[in-house]
């Protein structure tokens, strides 16, 4: 990764760009469904310790998707951490942070897609007085960057990043031109610390090889992957004939909502913490909210579907409905599951698409 060497001792101008890319994250019209993967996206950062506490190391996995099937290589991906308790729980009040830090290696940079960071041991207790019934907490922030070309840093941005027009984070193509959202992704996710509270990932069901399974229409499908193993995991070669339950059949629609519905649903296990933090303020016991997120390559699928409620409890409907593409061949399925306090479990499935 082109790097310049002082980029350690100048973690503010890094940040600063991040922070002006996630601010105009959204901006603009969206002519395709969120869930359709047209172009280089990140669907999902996996924390092992969603709640961790003071000490603790916590690891992070990104998973994301290239539909140009551009190789490893090719897309360079960076995290940065290091923020803690910014005003306000803010994301943007990190840069304040980063500017007080000038020593060399003082902020967490790391390059790939797994990242690990350490909370400090006094995330907590260096806070203020929560609010009343509320337990103390502490909170960390990490950025990631995803990138289809070179990530650069662009030092002539300035000292005063934060009132530049210049973002100092770029991405660059061969000719060294800057690559625009299509090509250039960045974000942050935040880990929270509750003195006592732990919170575990929600969990795909698998067998004793670790294999996971979805059901189409209701007949059982090998899952490609579960978890970590997600991540640059090739499309699995489909035979209609052999796997006639892996495939459906191709709608000259193209995955519009004219298409029949075709049940896709990942085997969950039915685990359901209780929101410790929720049922001190309300003072009732009170479970954690969970949901899966459909994504889709070619044709069309429901967003999202409702896991658990906090009220209303298990929900076995929550799979996604297909629409199947107007063209034949390989079509991938990804369900990210999510509670509401930043657990994450991701799979995958390859379907064949047939006259």
């Amino acid at each position: 990764m082109k790097m310049v060497a002082s980029v350690l001792g100048r973690a503010a101008l890094v940040v600063a760009g991040l922070l002006s890319l996630v601010a105009g994250a959204g901006c603009g019209p969206q002519f395709d469904p969120s869930n359709e993967l047209k172009t280089l996206r990140v669907l999902g950062v996996k924390k092992d310790k969603p709640y961790a506490q003071p000490g603790d190391e916590v690891n992070l996995h990104l998973l994301w998707h290239d539909p140009k099937g551009r190789k490893d290589g090719e897309v360079q991906r960076a995290f940065i951490g290091g923020c803690v308790n910014p005003p306000g729980d803010l994301y943007y009040g990190c840069f304040a942070q980063y500017g007080q830090s000038s020593e060399p290696g003082a902020i967490p940079i790391g390059v790939g897609d797994a990242f690990k960071i350490q909370v400090p041991s006094d995330i907590i207790s260096s806070r203020g007085a929560g609010a009343p019934g509320q337990p103390r907490y502490g909170l960390s922030i990490v950025f990631f960057a995803v990138c289809a070309g070179t990530l650069d840093f662009d030092m002539g941005a300035g000292a005063s990043a934060a009132a530049s027009p210049g973002l100092p984070v770029r991405c660059l193509d061969d000719a060294g031109e800057p690559l625009g959202s299509e090509d250039f992704v960045v974000g942050y996710t935040s880990i929270y610390s509750f003195e006592g509270i732990a919170n575990q990932n929600p969990v795909f069901s698998v067998d004793d090889t670790g294999a996971g399974e979805f059901l189409v229409d209701d007949k059982a499908v090998p899952a490609d992957c579960v978890g970590d193993a997600c991540q640059g995991f090739p499309a699995v070669e489909v035979d209609c004939d052999a796997t006639p339950e892996r495939c459906v059949k191709a709608c000259a629609d193209d995955g519009d909502a004219a298409c029949p519905a075709i049940d896709v649903k990942p085997t969950l296990d039915k685990v359901i913490e209780e929101d410790q933090v929720s049922t001190a303020l309300f003072g009732e016991k009170t479970t954690e909210q969970m949901w899966i997120n459909y994504y889709i390559d070619r044709g069309g699928i429901s967003e999202v579907r409702l896991v658990n409620d906090t009220n209303s409890g298990w929900n076995e409907k929550y799979r996604g409905q297909l629409r199947a593409p107007k063209d034949t061949g390989p079509l991938q399925v990804w369900a990210v599951v999510h509670d509401n306090r930043g657990g994450m479990e991701f799979t995958r499935v390859t379907l064949g698409v047939t006259k």
